[in-house]
């Protein structure tokens, strides 16, 4: 967990160093809405980390997932494919406000949260 952590921070900060660009549309326009449910942002169990993943709309039925730290987000599409969500092998939806995350072979918890 430590080493997955340490791994986002450092990705993180090479990409924002060698992007220059904060993004911070990617969370703001990650809003649930009637025809994306599942928008949001979304955070580890206790909502307490100062980063965190915003899904948003990108059309009918369709979500990007970026990763959001404290120098921005990653540009729609770029962290992880745009999906479904809804029977996407790499995501299982547990309910409204939970959501199972596949990486490197293992589930992580994810948990609506009011923002980063």
């Amino acid at each position: 967990m430590v080493a997955a952590l340490v791994f986002l921070a450092i990705a993180g900060a090479t990409y924002f160093w060698l992007n220059n660009e904060p993004n911070w549309y990617v969370e703001e326009n990650a809003v649930q809405s009637a025809s994306h449910p599942l928008a949001g942002f979304w955070k580890e169990e206790g909502c307490n980390d100062a980063w965190g993943w915003a899904i948003g709309p990108v059309e009918p039925k369709i979500y990007y997932i970026s990763f959001c730290g404290p120098g921005g987000c990653f540009k729609e599409g770029t962290y992880r494919p745009n999906t479904t969500l809804v029977d996407d092998p790499l995501y299982k939806i547990v309910d409204d406000n939970t959501i199972l995350f596949k990486s490197n072979g293992d589930w992580s918890k994810h948990v609506r949260c009011s923002g980063r």
